[in-house]
């Protein structure tokens, strides 16, 4: 379940705070209002997203003449940003873009016509790069499943715990953990490789809330961060997997559920007024991951409308944070942190919503094996279904016939 938020008016404490806790520096997040004009003095105005740090543009010189004016255009235009404020960090000419820094200007020379570009932090590979001779269609490739949240008694600090008359607790973050245990087994009868960012009801940060004056910084910041760092440094997958559950704003519940898959990408203006995310997204437009993401989760959404039946979900026309992708409904772009950090293909999944009358039904009839008549059809337990729709849509994908 994805929803936004913004520092508060003490944000000066908790820049001091977290500065001492975890060496980081704390700015604010999701304003309307862009950072001063680029002056000499920027390294004093450096504005970051929250503990953030400071990116190495240089690590963008890999990227040198790989990527055309044209598809650089088009991807920043219609993928990864929701209007033209980026104008004021990027300028482009016809064979270079200048990004702005805290330094000297970074400038990327482009390719006449596109190539295939190195990857992001280390190369993962493309459905294009897989042995046609494996034996299973998974075979190959590593796979990371991070279980969205964290569930256990760090469900109620989350804001992931929900509890209706005659009905079990519902945490999502026990929830993906289980749906990811189911998940694994499944992916690796495929061929895959796969390792979960977790394994039990836990953070994988040190850090607690007590750490931080405002708790939303614990559990939506530093735990992002610190899977960031295991998929990143250690993991290294090619895909990675994020599975959560939705819910709707709805104090009771109602009637209804659907789906949709986020993918990297809708960074707004004040997003992109932040140094490393802009830096973040460059990085992801750059490395192409989007090329791969959008048919991976086109196969997965027909996999879930296939084990689910659930509709897909629509933001609202003038939701400022997100973008529709390609003509599949199903398909989005939002700029969360988990699909800005993690640096190769992310899937992020929200199926379902929690507190629908629905769900609820589901989740009554409990986890049980085998298949069960429940709300006018045959069906798997929730955290089953969604596994085998997870599964199936990878196993479709990559066994398909490639460009």
């Amino acid at each position: 379940m994805t929803k936004g938020g913004q520092t508060t008016s003490i944000h000066w404490i908790v820049i001091a705070l977290v500065f001492l806790i975890a060496g980081y520096l704390l700015t604010r997040e999701g304003e309307e209002a862009l950072p001063p004009p680029i002056q000499t003095s920027l390294r004093t105005e450096l504005a970051l997203a929250q503990l953030g740090i400071s990116p190495d543009w240089s690590h963008l010189d890999r990227f040198q003449n790989t990527i055309s004016r044209d598809t650089f255009l088009d991807r920043l235009e219609t993928i990864y940003t929701t209007n033209d404020s980026w104008k004021k960090w990027i300028e482009v000419s016809d064979t270079e873009a200048t990004f702005i820094t805290a330094e000297d200007p970074f400038i990327l020379r482009f390719a006449k016509s596109d190539k295939n570009p190195p990857g992001s932090i280390w190369n993962w590979k493309k459905r294009s790069e897989l042995l046609p001779s494996r034996n299973l269609p998974l075979e190959g490739l590593i796979i990371a499943i991070d279980p969205g949240h964290i569930g256990g008694e760090f469900a109620k600090i989350e804001k992931r715990k929900l509890n209706y008359l005659h009905s079990p607790v519902i945490e999502e973050g026990t929830m993906t953990l289980r749906t990811a245990k189911y998940l694994k087994p499944l992916l690796e009868n495929l061929g895959a490789s796969v390792t979960l960012t977790r394994t039990k009801e836990e953070p994988v940060t040190q850090l607690r809330a007590k750490n931080f004056p405002d708790p939303k910084l614990f559990y939506r910041t530093a735990e992002i961060r610190a899977r960031a760092e295991l998929i990143n440094q250690k993991i290294k997958p090619d895909l990675v997997i994020c599975l959560h559950y939705n819910a709707s704003d709805s104090p009771v519940p109602i009637p209804g559920q659907h789906f949709h898959i986020i993918l990297p990408g809708a960074f707004h203006k004040s997003e992109i007024a932040h140094h490393d995310e802009r830096f973040e997204m460059l990085q992801r437009l750059l490395s192409g991951t989007i090329e791969e993401e959008v048919p991976l989760a086109t196969s997965l959404a027909e996999a879930f409308k296939d084990h689910t039946d659930l509709p897909p979900y629509a933001y609202r026309p003038d939701h400022p944070y997100s973008t529709p992708l390609n003509s599949n409904a199903y398909l989005w772009a939002r700029n969360l942190l988990a699909t800005r950090l993690y640096q190769c293909p992310v899937i992020f999944l929200e199926p379902y919503v929690m507190n629908s009358t629905d769900f609820i039904e589901r989740i009554k009839a409990g986890d049980y094996e085998g298949i069960k008549f429940i709300d006018g059809k045959n069906r798997r337990s929730v955290y089953r279904e969604y596994a085998h729709a997870v599964a199936d849509g990878l196993a479709s994908y990559y066994s398909s016939p490639h460009d």
